[in-house]
């Protein structure tokens, strides 16, 4: 018999070294997350350890273990690979060091750190323990549709904390908790990271950042407000904005240049749209729509950046690990094969 939706157990994943062995769980954990390059301090797996274990909530995917000390980093090569999550990252203990969009960051026990996973990232950590939940951004930007996300920000602030307990609550009760009940506390914990955010809508974030990141995310607005446009272009941003043009160009030299971003950029809305369950537009309109010249220069941008046409994306609901579901199966299936 088939258990009840207010008594089934949520689909949950384990790797832990102590069973697996540490070389064939440092293959696996790099297996199921091909998105980051991993490696560890001189190659040395003598002393490597990890005991990680993952939840589906619906929507989200959350994390919580330790691991040995690492470099972990999303490289702008990868960039193209898919993965568009956004990440949100607990420090439980130990330190993480790193670089995103341009500045350095550090952890604390407690904080809370931000990764928007379509930009290059690094850190290097100390042995440590973690609650980490991944994101669609989809699925972010409908709890969140006015929030920029700020890459590798620290939230430390009353709502961030607040946010902090919750996840670390979440660490302790999710192994018992039923499925219905974890698909609400997935719906409380977006809507919790989204408030987490608010407060960053604002100029004072900006102003505490590098003039390159101050410049990113401005731009990084004005283009998600004028994704359509076909006017959108690099002289028209820096016409609007009054940013000088090498200045534009070398905020976004990370991303392959300022047209590579755009063009990410939009094909992740059409993504977006081809998802959803009340676009009834045809591929040809949805092309327009978003400023692409025509159809056919559409399907091929599309094609190179996810693997798959835009009408084979829409009959199967998804691209390579565009989804909590798909992640979370991608993870499975690395477990199961042992790497």
């Amino acid at each position: 018999m088939a258990a009840s939706s207010t008594t089934a157990t949520l689909p949950r994943i384990d790797l832990r070294s102590s069973q697996l062995g540490k070389e064939a769980a440092f293959k696996t954990w790099r297996a199921a997350v091909p998105q980051y390059a991993i490696s560890i301090p001189n190659d040395d797996l003598t002393d490597f350890a990890m005991d990680l274990s993952a939840w589906l909530l619906q929507k989200i995917v959350f994390t919580h273990g330790h691991t040995s000390p690492c470099r972990l980093e999303r490289k702008a090569e990868s960039l193209s690979d898919g993965y568009d999550n956004i990440v949100f990252l607990l420090f439980m203990k130990g330190l993480w060091v790193g670089e995103a969009d341009g500045r350095p960051f550090s952890s604390e026990d407690g904080d809370i750190c931000l990764l928007d996973a379509s930009k290059p990232f690094h850190v290097v950590t100390t042995q440590a323990s973690y609650a980490m939940v991944n994101v669609p951004r989809q699925t972010f930007m409908e709890a969140a549709p006015d929030v920029t996300i700020p890459h590798g920000h620290i939230l430390r602030s009353a709502s961030g904390w607040i946010l902090a307990e919750h996840l670390t609550a979440l660490c302790r009760y999710l192994p018992n908790m039923h499925k219905a009940e974890a698909e609400r506390m997935a719906a409380a914990t977006l809507t919790l990271m989204a408030s987490s955010l608010a407060e960053l809508t604002g100029t004072d974030h900006l102003a505490k950042g590098s003039l390159i990141s101050a410049v990113r995310l401005r731009v990084e607005r004005h283009i998600e407000r004028h994704i359509g446009s076909p006017d959108l272009t690099p002289d028209m941003i820096c016409h609007e904005l009054d940013i000088p043009r090498s200045t534009l160009y070398r905020a976004f030299s990370p991303f392959g240049g300022i047209l590579s971003y755009i063009q990410k950029r939009r094909l992740d809305a059409a993504r977006a749209l081809l998802f959803h369950p009340e676009e009834h537009r045809s591929v040809g309109e949805i092309a327009q729509a978003l400023g692409f010249g025509n159809v056919t220069s559409f399907t091929r941008s599309f094609e190179r950046q996810f693997g798959c046409s835009p009408r084979e994306a829409r009959q199967s609901g998804s691209t390579y690990i565009s989804s909590s579901q798909m992640l979370f199966e991608h993870w499975r299936q690395a477990v199961a094969r042992g790497g």
